[in-house]
């Protein structure tokens, strides 16, 4: 009844995407990406010298990849390997689908039987690497069935998540079909003990290997450095609405004392346009860079950079954690510089962490956002020493792409 019920949903599913196809971008590239598959796959599969060990590792989008990326490049390093990468998400594949460190990188067609068969037949892996969640039955059945190694890493897990339910053993024996689950933390490792999951081992968070590895780079954006000129740099990451409304007062008041880089999460034009608007005419866009240096508010409306910019920062804030969900504290953190975030940080056991050793702080609406402002900069005693502790909040949880990279080792080759 179990796998007849998630047949189902997969086919509403798929009915579903294909209606929004008709008017929604992002649910166009996902039909059109997965369109004659099965020849894309193979021409790309041919190209690989049959010599090397094919390992396919399975992401759903950019956060994922970007959380097995060092994983994939210690694997490349240390085994003669040929690297195959699916994306559920466009959003991931289109961003990645030129990277050189991947032989193939495809999007993961639609979790039918016949796919699944056809797919895994297609690539011959040696093993198949899952990052963090996005597992599909047919899938890890076929898988199952052809003793192909399977593993999970980076895993994290939550008592709400169907797995533990009662009355869902059907979807239960999805995290039995793995041959290993790497998790992150200790809560995570305590939920699977509870359903007598037997291959599970707590590895840590690779997230924090890739941050470090981030702020050690050495890119440089000369546009950015002639806006900011000698000034501190406030940087706002993947900010939604409500963030961007408690934010406004204090980057309208202080326009000579700092620059203010502010990319939303949503780059749309209507959104962009909105937010120009509410800087009122005090900001300009990135893709429009006359007269930089006459502004001090500039709106990335761009994706790809900003992880990279948080190298120019002094202060940052994250956005997602008034009512989206917190987005990635750790990039900034990693580059030793203090971290704000809206009030809700449930699900995101990092932004609680991070608060705890001193490297972040929460605030309610746009009067904690100045309060905390103020005392970052006028405070330098203060500012220091949250930048240490964000630092050493890093230093202190990496090691975790190292711990997963001998476990794979073991456990496939």
């Amino acid at each position: 009844m179990g796998e007849l019920l998630y047949n189902i949903g997969l086919r509403g599913y798929n009915f579903g995407i294909k209606i929004a196809s008709l008017f929604n971008d992002k649910a166009q590239l996902w039909v059109k990406g997965r369109r004659n598959w099965r020849k894309y796959l193979k021409e790309q599969v041919d190209r690989i010298d049959p010599k090397k060990t094919k390992v396919w590792f399975h992401v759903s989008s950019l956060g994922e990849f970007e959380q097995g990326r060092p994983v994939m490049e210690e694997l490349k390093k240390s085994k003669d390997i040929s690297l195959i990468i699916s994306f559920y998400s466009p959003s991931g594949f289109e961003i990645m689908k030129s990277w050189k460190e991947a032989d193939v990188v495809t999007y993961l067609p639609l979790d039918t039987k016949k796919n699944a068969k056809d797919f895994i037949g297609i690539i011959e892996p040696a093993a198949v690497i899952f990052v963090k969640y996005d597992l599909w039955f047919h899938y890890l059945n076929e898988l199952k069935k052809k003793k192909i190694p399977s593993v999970l890493i980076s895993a994290r897990f939550y008592p709400s998540q169907i797995f533990f339910k009662k009355w869902a053993p059907w979807y239960r024996e999805l995290l039995f079909l793995l041959d290993q689950i790497l998790v992150q933390d200790q809560d995570s490792l305590d939920l699977l003990n509870s359903i007598s999951y037997p291959r599970a081992i707590l590895t840590g968070d690779t997230r924090y290997d890739r941050v470090s590895e981030l702020s050690i780079n050495t890119d440089r954006f000369s546009d950015i450095e002639s806006f900011i000129v000698d000034k501190k740099v406030f940087i706002a990451g993947s900010s939604w609405p409500l963030d961007e409304k408690v934010m406004s007062p204090y980057i309208l008041e202080n326009p000579d004392d700092l620059r203010f880089i502010v990319a939303p999460h949503d780059i749309s034009k209507e959104h962009v346009q909105s937010l120009l608007k509410s800087f009122g005419g005090k900001a300009i866009l990135y893709s429009e860079l006359s007269n930089l240096k006459q502004e001090s508010i500039l709106i990335l409306d761009t994706i790809g950079m900003l992880s990279r910019l948080y190298k120019y920062a002094d202060i940052s804030y994250i956005g997602g954690a008034f009512k989206e969900g917190l987005h990635n504290i750790l990039e900034p953190a990693a580059y030793a510089i203090p971290v704000i975030t809206g009030p809700d940080h449930s699900g995101f056991p990092e932004g609680k962490a991070l608060e705890d050793a001193g490297g972040l702080f929460k605030i309610d609406n746009a009067g904690g956002f100045t309060e905390i402002m103020h005392k970052l900069i006028h405070d330098e005693p203060f500012y220091k020493q949250t930048c240490k502790q964000s630092k050493s909040f890093i230093l202190k949880n990496s090691g975790a792409s190292e711990r997963t990279v001998s476990t794979i080792e073991t456990t496939i080759f």
